[in-house]
């Protein structure tokens, strides 16, 4: 199958799981038209003619171009930046589907506009997309947070979103394996340091684990309002 491949978009509202089938309605019918990908070369200053209602591909042409000319392709009405090559034509994908959704930053900087990305993948055959979506039953099934739960393993609670708490069988496993990779350390002659178990959420801005995991913002939000401050 083709690898999963994913867009950024600048937007108020924010992309939401119930937006996924109608996203995948619009896809369908792209690929139903058949639409050829056309390769074209520009010059710079003509892409920054075609591209000047967008500050973000401008910031592309601008900073990345570094030749009189490059390539874009055409695909319908669409026609974007890109080295190439494609499928001749939509027609040649046979499944797709939306994945997920996140939030990032522009160049993975906190600093940065905040963008909406959309997941999606897509295949040339239906048989690969079936493949494809029994691997990730599997997986879910193999999901360490799921099976650490049923083995009372840890468990998770807001108090502390993201990190999980030990329960004794699973403090023996945690246990063992410090032991082990201090010994570890020592065959090697390695020396440990030990570093602060809460940090200014500025690490995890820059990190860009604070934008991915967007799933904790009332748990976030409460801790910063007293603290400015997260947990690891």
């Amino acid at each position: 199958g083709i690898n999963a491949e994913y867009g950024d978009m600048s937007m108020e509202q924010s992309v939401c799981e119930g937006d996924y089938s109608g996203l995948e309605t619009i896809m369908k019918g792209i690929v139903k038209e058949k639409q050829p990908f056309q390769r074209l070369v520009m010059t710079k200053e003509e892409l920054l003619e075609m591209f000047k209602y967008n500050e973000f591909k401008v910031r592309i042409i601008n900073n990345k171009i570094t030749t009189p000319t490059t390539t874009v392709y055409r695909c319908g009405p669409l026609i974007d930046l890109c080295r190439g090559p494609h499928v001749r034509n939509t027609g040649k994908i046979k499944a797709l589907k939306v994945t997920k959704n996140s939030a990032t930053y522009w160049e993975g900087n906190s600093e940065a506009e905040s963008l909406q990305r959309i997941y999606g993948i897509s295949f040339p055959d239906t048989k690969q997309m079936k493949e494809w979506k029994v691997f990730q039953e599997e997986a879910a099934k193999r999901d360490h947070r799921k099976i650490g739960l049923q083995q009372e393993l840890f468990f998770f609670n807001e108090l502390s979103a993201g990190s999980c708490f030990w329960l004794p069988k699973g403090a023996i496993i945690f246990n063992t394996l410090v032991n082990w990779i201090q010994e570890e350390y020592h065959k090697r002659g390695f020396t440990e340091v030990v570093t602060p178990n809460m940090y200014n959420t500025k690490l995890w801005e820059k990190s860009g684990h604070w934008q991915h995991y967007a799933l904790n913002k009332k748990v976030r939000n409460a801790q910063l309002a007293q603290y400015n401050f997260i947990f690891v």
